[in-house]
């Protein structure tokens, strides 16, 4: 299972942290240095986060994987442009598809540990350094970290891909008369529904549900001037409460699988 994570999570760093939006932009473009990078990103992650299953299986993997993701990729671009009206829904399917080409490879693949690699970082730390790993992480498995690091880089990242292609569609997205807000909340509220995101998301998963609503009406002050605009006060509630539910479930998720 721990390689499996590994593998999930390497997909959620090349797709989301990885990705600029350059290259998503030469690849909706045909261009094949969008498709490069992004091939190299997948690859890169892939290696760096599973090698330590290392096996001749997996090396193909490394190289089968990023290109079937550029393939679906690519197949997504030729069939539907970016301002497509379902373009969220499209963004879903992709990820799902992806996902699904993880587990099909994982099943294909599943390697045990490999102990040459394992005792390689084992002899790098001093015994200090072993005990204070041990000490830190004595009560937390890797699969446990790995699936905490997934769903907090998909609720975070990945929300905020899917928020925006939400708040893109034509019955929300700002005009020119909604005042210069359009522009500067685009910039501001991308990097604030994640800060948003990553504390509703811990307090989910600490059952502080209090403390949920002081982050909403924190936000909402902030935004106060802003809200007696009825263009911007659907816009902004459209983006919180979606950002919001994805927290939610994503702290669900995590509190039914630890």
């Amino acid at each position: 299972m721990e390689l499996l994570l590994s593998m999930i999570l390497a997909h959620v760093i090349a797709d989301f942290l990885l990705q600029s939006p350059r290259i998503a932009e030469e690849k909706c473009q045909g261009l094949p240095r969008g498709y490069l990078l992004h091939f190299a990103g997948h690859l890169i992650t892939l290696a760096l986060l599973t090698h330590p299953f290392f096996s001749p299986a997996l090396v193909i993997l490394w190289l089968i994987l990023p290109a079937a993701h550029l393939l679906v990729d690519w197949l997504k671009n030729r069939l539907f442009s970016p301002t497509h009206p379902a373009d969220a829904l499209i963004f879903l399917l992709d990820q799902t598809l992806h996902l699904l080409l993880i587990f099909c490879t994982w099943q294909w693949t599943g390697p045990p540990l490999c102990e040459p690699v394992v005792s390689f970082y084992q002899r790098l730390l001093t015994p200090a350094g072993r005990s204070i790993v041990q000490y830190l992480f004595q009560d937390i498995a890797p699969g446990s970290l790995l699936l905490i690091a997934t769903v907090y880089g998909y609720v975070i990242f990945g929300g905020a891909v899917l928020v925006r292609k939400v708040l893109d569609l034509e019955a929300l997205r700002l005009t020119d008369s909604a005042g210069s807000s359009a522009g500067n909340t685009r910039q501001a509220g991308r990097y604030i529904g994640m800060l948003e995101r990553a504390l509703l998301l811990t307090f989910t998963l600490a059952s502080a549900f209090t403390s949920i609503a002081f982050v909403l009406t924190a936000k909402s002050i902030a935004r106060y001037k802003e809200l007696e605009d009825r263009d911007f006060a659907e816009y902004y509630l459209a983006g919180t409460l979606l950002s919001t539910l994805l927290a939610i479930l994503g702290g669900l998720l995590l509190k039914s699988l630890l």
